[in-house]
């Protein structure tokens, strides 16, 4: 994004590096005394309204006011179902269409978060507070740019506005997702595993991680066949009853 793009962009840009710092202080600062939940350590709940709050805060602190002069009521809303990102932007793919569209934020990643440092999208934060919001800025980002021009995506244009907006550095992070975790204790597809169910210890292979572990267990009744005639029965079970 040349100067002369950025001279035309509707609101301040970019913005000191000082005045980033300060803004997420203040937002953080604001959400945290006004709800227990989200100021708990792991993250337990966050209220609508501090979710809005949120998208309030930013908006006008970052962006001038130009997500509510653009999209009016922006939906922000969180969902314990997405567990492959913490985020997402969700949009009309017909441009100038801002029905629809909303942001959306992963509980599955953000509540299980308990001490840092984190890093994401080029920065080092300490509480997951800090990450919930850093990972908001992000979705943030492709609101503005779908506004701007009609598409988002991880572009040199979206990274320039990440950093002159939030500092952002880079468009990944590095939050550990359910199957690295269970990756560390010895859980990947293919492994061998046991479990106790109706107490009685089964043994089986895994097929897939998830927020529960996909386990296939031996059983000439089973309602499941592999290529070669065997017979199976699928198991869904916590991570945390598996012993590899």
């Amino acid at each position: 994004m040349s100067g002369r793009a950025s001279r035309a962009l509707p609101f301040p840009f970019p913005l000191a590096p000082g005045q980033i710092s300060e803004n997420r202080r203040q937002i953080l600062s604001a959400l945290a005394a006004s709800d227990p939940g989200f100021a708990s350590l792991p993250i337990r709940s966050i209220r609508t309204a501090t979710l809005l709050r949120m998208r309030d805060e930013v908006d006008r602190l970052c962006l001038g006011g130009f997500l509510l002069r653009t999209y009016g009521d922006l939906p922000v809303t969180v969902s314990s179902r997405m567990t492959s990102a913490a985020g997402k932007f969700v949009y009309s793919r017909q441009p100038g269409s801002f029905s629809g569209c909303e942001i959306r934020l992963s509980t599955d990643f953000l509540f299980r978060l308990r001490k840092g440092p984190f890093h994401l999208n080029g920065l080092t934060v300490q509480t997951p507070q800090e990450a919930f919001l850093i990972v908001f800025e992000h979705e943030v980002i492709h609101a503005a740019e779908y506004a701007l021009f009609g598409r988002t995506g991880h572009s040199k244009r979206f990274l320039t506005l990440a950093h002159g907006l939030f500092g952002h550095t880079e468009t990944v992070h590095a939050l550990p997702t359910r199957s690295a975790e269970a990756a560390a204790a010895g859980i990947v597809p293919g492994a061998q595993v046991r479990f106790v169910f109706e107490d009685r210890p089964l043994t089986g292979t895994v097929a897939r991680v998830g927020k529960t572990v996909t386990v296939m267990v031996p059983d000439p009744w089973g309602a499941y066949r592999d290529a070669r005639g065997r017979r199976y029965r699928k198991f869904r079970v916590s991570p945390g009853l598996l012993i590899p």
